[in-house]
């Protein structure tokens, strides 16, 4: 059957649905680079009410493994694609991507040319889209009907270990290879909602916080930015993406959001430091505006190569460091791990001189 893809400046594609084939679909349109990760790209939370367009032209090829996605379901609100593949030849694959998407109730269309949609929202700026069964006549009315969705707050866990450190990460919206990282280099992690209280947090023991990623516009979190400062007065902090983010407005400065944002996993990312580059993934929509540092605390660490944007922040004399690209990767490069390295010593030196 047909689907019809309608962004807000009265623009459309027509093409075939996919998944969910009778569901239709509203959000922000965003492209992604990525040649590779659809399916830790389509499982991010950070993409909840948003429709995601694949520039890369096949899709699908590998299937889907179960052990890899970052969230128990799919953020995505539709999925855009070139070519979406018909059968899938990889060991580690349980699933089509077509079965996914249909399990998951995922609207979809391929028959896109999505490089030339890419080139439009270059030109344009990303913008609400619809992704509807017959043409839109009346976007905003049409629009109006659709209701954006929300993340699930995260339950309080049990603690049922002694191992130390402890991270602490509050979830606006975390993806799962955050965690991993941590765990691997031998922490302990508790994943507490964002509503979480100051003596909620500390009932668990925590030796650093973290504030990881999530969705939408970071403006709308202004509620929890006294307890992040109150959290950075009591244990060593970090933030990824909006976590990055909340620091920063938590300390004075202002975010904008992007005319496209950043989606893919080849984004240059500069150490201020040293003048060292990592290749990073990204996933985000607003950036920190560095006009706005001027008159903070805040010290930038790193700047995006491309446009130049902040990329990472730090307070002197006080265990807060955060950065805006993905050191978790999932999908993307892993040479910014070493952002859990140096906050995992953080930990640890602060450990030492509070003992």
């Amino acid at each position: 059957m047909n689907k019809y893809l309608t962004l807000a400046d009265g623009t459309q594609w027509i093409g075939t649905a996919i998944g969910d084939c009778q569901l239709e679909a509203a959000g922000r349109i965003v492209f992604n680079t990525g040649m590779t990760g659809y399916q830790e790209t389509l499982t991010d939370p950070s993409y909840l009410n948003q429709m995601i367009a694949f520039t890369y032209p096949l899709i699908g090829n590998y299937g889907i493994d179960p052990t890899v996605a970052q969230a128990p379901t799919i953020g995505a609100q539709a999925i855009i694609v070139h070519e979406l593949a018909t059968f899938n030849d990889h060991y580690t694959s349980r699933q089509s991507l077509a079965s996914f998407l249909t399990i998951h109730h995922v609207a979809g269309i391929e028959g896109v040319d999505t490089r030339d949609l890419t080139i439009h929202i270059r030109q344009t700026g990303a913008q609400m889209a619809i992704l509807s069964n017959h043409p839109i006549t009346d976007f905003e009315a049409q629009l109006a009907t659709f209701a954006p969705q929300v993340l699930t707050a995260t339950p309080l866990p049990v603690a049922t270990t002694t191992i130390r450190p402890r991270v602490a990460i509050l979830n606006f919206g975390e993806k799962a290879a955050i965690t991993a990282e941590l765990q691997a280099r031998g922490a302990d992690v508790v994943v507490l909602p964002p509503t979480a209280s100051l003596k909620a947090v500390a009932a668990y023991h925590p030796d650093g916080i973290l504030l990881s990623n999530g969705p939408g516009d970071p403006t709308d979190y202004h509620t929890y930015l006294a307890t992040i400062r109150q959290l950075a007065q009591r244990y060593p902090l970090a933030g990824i993406c909006l976590g990055h983010q909340l620091i920063a407005l938590a300390y004075g400065a202002q975010t904008y959001q992007l005319s496209f944002g950043h989606h893919g996993l080849n984004h240059p990312v500069q150490a201020c430091a040293d003048g060292r580059i990592i290749m990073t993934s990204q996933n985000h929509d607003y950036a920190v505006d560095p006009a706005s540092i001027k008159g903070t605390p805040l010290i930038v660490t790193h700047t995006e190569l491309n446009n130049g944007s902040i990329e990472g922040l730090r307070l002197p004399h006080q265990a807060v460091m955060s950065v805006q690209f993905h050191p978790e990767a999932h999908p993307g490069p892993q040479e910014a791990g070493q952002f859990f390295d140096d906050f995992l010593l953080t930990i640890q030196k602060e450990a030492v001189v509070n003992a």
